[in-house]
């Protein structure tokens, strides 16, 4: 990840931005936009709906991936390719994908694994997005 990604990222955690907002945000700077309605609106989606459920890291990503589809049906296969990703990486490692699943509902695990699980589920979906040609490398 480059550094400026990197500094970003840790910059909207310092700020209070959860998992999801992040990723929309970090998406909208990949395109050179803000929008603050919008990462505001997709703060519900973290904590996993704020009830443990699906990671707001994935539904976030979606999002993100979202942001660059030309139609549902793009939209809808780099999104598939993600959730593999996700549940092959973290659901195999932690016996599922929700929030609750990865952080036991513990904040100090949460702590632990939240800020590397972002970084590594946005750096897959800007490789998404770079091998679907709507990002450069």
């Amino acid at each position: 990840m480059p550094d400026s990604d990197i500094e970003q990222l840790n910059q909207l955690l310092l700020e209070g931005k959860c998992c999801a907002s992040i990723m929309v945000q970090m998406g909208l700077s990949l395109r050179g936009e803000r929008n603050e309605q919008m990462v505001s609106a997709v703060a519900t989606l973290c904590n996993g709906v704020y009830n443990g459920m699906l990671c707001g890291s994935l539904s976030g990503a979606a999002c993100m991936l979202g942001l660059f589809g030309d139609n549902p049906a793009e939209s809808a296969e780099m999104t598939r390719e993600l959730a593999e990703w996700f549940a092959d990486t973290y659901g195999e490692k932690y016996g599922g994908t929700d929030c609750s699943d990865i952080t036991g509902n513990d904040p100090a695990v949460k702590n632990e694994r939240c800020r590397a699980i972002i970084e590594a589920t946005y750096l897959q979906a800007k490789a998404i997005l770079e091998d679907y040609g709507k990002i450069l490398s």
